[in-house]
């Protein structure tokens, strides 16, 4: 028997790895269309009817499918449709900030149930394995707090602000945590004996965006997020783009102004220090005289007519749109995602960025704004654990 993998190319011969990749196409099928029928499933995914059905049975043994009901009967017997058994296990999402730190618990549709958030442990001035016992206590705290008891929970997904082995959950760096060759997966694993993986914070809301929002329209494009730190998360044919050492992403560090003098691995590189929510503060600053003056204060400013404000955000908009213009030139993709707080400004930073990027290059690629929101970082966490979770239960088979 052989069949090919349509992301990678590669040809499936193994009989078991046959029937997991059906399974796992017929997952994404029906985790993109909500409810389906076999019939359905079978016309599009190019799979027979009677593949179709084998699957289906096995993904609804295994406990990953399950009858949705009766659907609507087109002459004949309505459809018997399938859903998401996503209650049958809990996945925990832990989105960890420069500023912030946000535990959730997760359906396996991604569905944020249950949240919280407190001041992340780097803002606190916790360090090393005292940063990842903080987390550790969010976690335990948070799944107390939801009412939902340790038996169904089915694993922990992290994103990490910082340079992440996803395979073996070791963050090499992440300075504002102190982590450098830090292996936070086993350290969390320890701490509660559940499957947990680690990712780069913005690459996890990549997945997140990938699998629930542009994705479903795209299989190439960049997410970008704007806060306390810069990076974007690279998806190429349907895939996470990790570079040769994992750090593929770490825009941060492009340089856009030429005289830039450089930054150790440990410091904010020259795009971060330009147009990071630190660089936006003390422009909201300086433009409305005010030493408590916000971001949000800046954007609404100029929204309103402000002309010291307008010219602030036209400052923040052309350092991203000289960034975009590089990303768009390189990459050619199908959109650049904006994540993060500063998304959140709207139009009045959105049109100054696409005027530039049309008189810096004739690339101008497509921008939208994150189909999550500003959940996108914790439903990308808990991507993460989902994720496991299926493939675990499919390795079974």
């Amino acid at each position: 028997m052989r069949q090919t993998d349509h992301l990678s190319g590669k040809a499936i011969t193994d009989i078991a790895e046959v029937r997991r990749h059906n399974m796992r196409t017929i997952l994404r099928l029906v985790e993109s269309a909500g409810q389906v029928s076999r019939a359905e499933i079978a016309r599009r995914s190019g799979l027979s009817q009677p593949t179709v059905c084998t699957a289906v049975d096995g993904l609804v043994s295994l406990g990953l499918l399950t009858v949705a009901g009766e659907g609507c009967s087109t002459g004949g017997r309505p459809p018997i449709m399938l859903k998401l058994n996503a209650e049958s296990q809990y996945a925990v999402g832990v989105d960890l900030g420069g500023t912030n730190l946000r535990v959730g618990i997760a359906d396996l549709t991604g569905k944020i149930l249950f949240h919280r958030e407190r001041p992340s442990p780097g803002k606190l001035g916790i360090q090393g394995d005292a940063a990842v016992q903080a987390i550790a206590d969010a976690i335990r705290e948070t799944i107390q707090a939801s009412g939902r008891g340790w038996s169904s929970i089915g694993g922990i997904g992290l994103g990490a602000p910082g340079v992440t082995d996803p395979s073996s959950g070791i963050v090499s760096v992440a300075p504002a945590f102190g982590w450098n060759n830090t292996p936070v997966a086993a350290m969390l694993r320890d701490e509660f004996s559940v499957p947990v993986r680690v990712d780069n914070d913005v690459n996890a809301a990549a997945m997140a965006e990938l699998h629930y929002g542009c994705g479903l329209e795209l299989s190439s494009f960049v997410f970008v997020s704007i806060g306390t730190g810069i990076g974007a998360g690279i998806v190429i044919d349907g895939r996470i783009y990790r570079g040769s050492s994992g750090a593929a992403g770490e825009i941060g560090y492009m340089v856009i102004d030429p005289s830039w003098p450089g930054s150790g691995i440990y410091d904010f590189g020259c795009f971060e220090t330009l147009a990071a929510s630190g660089a936006i503060t003390a422009m909201a600053v300086s433009a409305l005289g005010r030493d408590d003056a916000t971001p949000e204060e800046l954007f609404i400013a100029a929204r309103e007519g402000d002309s010291r404000a307008a010219e602030s955000v036209k400052r923040i908009a052309d350092v991203i749109a000289a960034s975009f213009s590089s990303i768009g030139a390189l990459l050619d993709p199908g959109a650049i995602v904006f994540g993060g707080g500063i998304s959140e400004a709207g139009d009045v930073l959105f049109e100054p960025i696409r005027r530039r990027l049309c008189e810096l290059s004739p690339f101008v690629p497509e921008i939208r704004t994150s189909c999550l929101g500003s959940n996108a970082g914790l439903v990308g966490a808990a991507t993460l654990a989902v994720k496991d979770i299926e493939e675990r239960v499919l390795e079974s088979v």
